[in-house]
């Protein structure tokens, strides 16, 4: 506790990141820091272990104690002879430290449904700690940081990612009964620079460092996240972050380099495994950038870092979602690796490496480094290899396995020059070993970026019928409805157009879709579901919340539609040219610059039905 004016008061203080239900790593000596009265002693005691540590000036006082086997529970007791601290229910064994952006603070509780219960229901071995999301212009002692037992409810709100890497991690018998704990620091939407301090940022130009999302400087996380960690010592660190470096991916090698030298450093852990985790497959620009050239980065990173292991996580979503549900198959993928490299395994874990391309007449021959053989994810033949002769300009390519090397070839290129696999934000690319892990994207060319690429798009519905005409995309989304050639909704891109369920990160992916019947229509997510049914005459949409909080459905119209002026009893009339179109159960009507927006809340719990006549 700390006076107005900043001075120790007689009493001792532990930072948040030692708590009760709390795992300290196992064959690390247990570093413990706090602070007490000033140039006193404070006498600290766990297991069979007593020490006494003397306070400074300003009351802070530090200790290590020795390491520890896998076990527990211990109770940690600190004491200055007039208070005390208590930790209880102590467990010694490995920590692991999960950072990166939303994809890594993406929580369980958002996967598909399969995927939830897939998680263990509970296991005391197993402890979460969750660092409260934060960004200080200086570095802080302190956080808010809480630490608790595994079990369904608080797996809910953690980290997805974690999770699943930590289920994995258990099911190998050599770990089964190892307790683990899970330090999730995420926070979305946020750049490497955020994470890195202050100091090691000023050898980097100002144009090379951009503010993460929220208007956060660089190092303001490492600040407010990293920072309180102190000299914790961790088994490894999950790093899956990169979406928000997309638009500048040719210093993001030297930043991550810094990023993992900086946390190493303050762990005084020069070794410490750092698992990157390759961004999977995204279909759209994001940040003006496909994601291909942070992809290569991210390789090139971990190629130049020592005891940096890349995870590759192609194959693992069909593309079109910023942040997929699906992550059990990422969480397993990093624990292979962590198993080969932070424990010692001899296991397969990672994919076909290239290794050496050579011109062999009009072909290119590709060989990998592989002890798992080469071979193809479900059936047909080898995709995702593109050639290109001197010009760079490339084909897709037939590409045949033979042993340990691909031969490519493409009747348009005569003499073949460069080869590229899985380059594309959403590669069509399927060569695996024959534990199915995938190969990660290469190429040997040198070109500049290039930010044009064909892509397949998911299906889109439609309805017709004498009186009206609507299109509904593979997002759940209306996008059109036209009444005699008139369209009456928005096209604006996101939220302003068509209709939409604004989310935290932006309108909310519907994209479970299913043609219930002959004129019906359900899309879903993991919390909302529109359900339409489609008449000569009109339509009738009910939106059920499933989820605790309240949404708003809305629905954006087009700048040529008369609005409304206020919505009566939920009814309005839209009109434009001589076509009417008479709607019911909305709530609100706003205008905005792109065309009137009608809205409606449906509390958690219930159901909202809206008719458009």
């Amino acid at each position: 506790m700390l006076f107005s004016g900043g001075l120790a008061v007689a009493e001792v203080h532990l930072p948040n990141i030692f708590g009760n239900n709390m795992v300290i790593q196992r064959g690390e000596s247990v570093r413990v820091w706090g602070t007490g009265k000033a140039d006193s002693k404070v006498s600290l005691s766990m297991g069979k272990q007593r020490v006494i540590a003397g306070t400074g000036p300003n009351g802070t006082w530090q200790v290590a104690l020795k390491p520890l086997s896998a076990g527990g529970p211990y109770t940690l007791t600190v004491n200055d002879g007039d208070s005390s601290v208590v930790i209880t229910n102590v467990m010694c064994g490995d920590l692991w430290l999960c950072s990166g952006q939303s994809n890594m603070q993406w929580p369980v509780k958002d996967v598909s449904p399969t995927e939830q219960k897939s998680v263990v229901r509970e296991n005391p071995h197993l402890r979460l700690c969750s660092v409260a999301k934060k960004s200080s212009g200086d570095p802080q002692s302190q956080a808010d940081i809480s630490w608790q037992t595994f079990t369904p409810s608080a797996a809910s709100n953690f980290s997805a990612v974690a999770v699943f890497f930590a289920n994995e991690l258990l099911k190998d018998p050599a770990l089964a009964h190892i307790p683990i704990g899970l330090v999730d620091s995420s926070f979305g939407g946020t750049t490497c620079e955020g994470w890195i301090p202050q100091p090691a940022l000023a050898k980097f130009a100002p144009g090379e460092l951009h503010e993460s999302m929220f208007g956060i400087k660089p190092s303001q996380l490492f600040n407010g996240m990293i920072a309180p960690l102190g000299p914790t010592k961790f088994k490894g660190v999950l790093w899956y972050q990169g979406e928000s470096n997309s638009a500048h991916p040719s210093t993001y090698p030297a930043l991550l380099a810094t990023l993992i030298s900086e946390w190493r450093k303050q762990f005084d852990q020069p070794q410490l495994p750092f698992f990157i985790i390759q961004l999977p497959e995204y279909a759209n620009l994001w940040e003006g950038y496909y994601w291909p050239w942070i992809r290569e980065q991210q390789a090139k990173a971990v190629d130049l870092i020592p005891n940096t292991t890349l995870v590759v996580s192609l194959q693992t979503t069909d593309g079109f979602n910023l942040h997929p549900q699906e992550k059990q198959e990422i969480g397993r993928r990093t624990s292979l690796q962590a198993r080969r490299v932070a424990y010692g395994e001899n296991i397969v874990a990672s994919g076909p490496k290239f290794e050496t391309a050579a011109v062999e007449h009009s072909a290119i021959r590709v060989k990998f480094d592989t002890s798992d053989g080469l071979a193809v994810s479900g059936s047909g033949q080898v995709n995702g290899f593109a050639v290109a002769g001197a010009d760079g300009d490339y084909h897709f390519a037939k590409a045949v396995i033979e042993g340990a090397t691909v031969l490519v070839s493409s009747e348009d290129i005569a003499q073949p020059q460069t080869v590229r696999y899985a380059w594309g934000g959403m590669p069509q690319a399927n060569l695996v070993n024959r534990s199915g892990l995938p190969t990660a994207p290469f190429r040997t060319d040198s070109l500049a970026c290039s930010n044009v690429e064909l892509q397949k798009q998911r299906v889109n519905r439609r309805v017709a019928t004498p009186s009206y005409e609507a299109i509904i995309d593979a997002n759940g989304t209306v996008t059109s409805l036209l009444m005699k050639g008139a369209q009456f909704l928005s096209n604006e891109p996101g939220t302003a157009g068509g209709s939409s369920i604004p989310g935290f990160w932006g309108q909310r992916m519907l994209t479970q879709i299913q043609e219930i019947g002959p004129n019906r229509l359900s899309c879903a997510d993991n919390e909302v579901t529109l359900q339409m049914i489609f008449l000569d005459n009109s339509l009738q949409w009910k939106i059920t919340n499933h989820g605790k909080e309240t949404v708003k459905f809305q629905l954006a119209l087009s700048p040529h539609v008369q609005p409304p002026v206020s919505i009566r009893d939920g009814k309005a009339a839209l009109i434009r040219g001589s076509a009417i179109l008479e709607v019911s159960g909305f709530e609100s009507v706003t205008n905005t610059l792109t065309g009137a927006v009608l809205s409606v809340g449906i509390e958690p719990g219930s159901i909202k039905s809206i008719e458009l006549k």
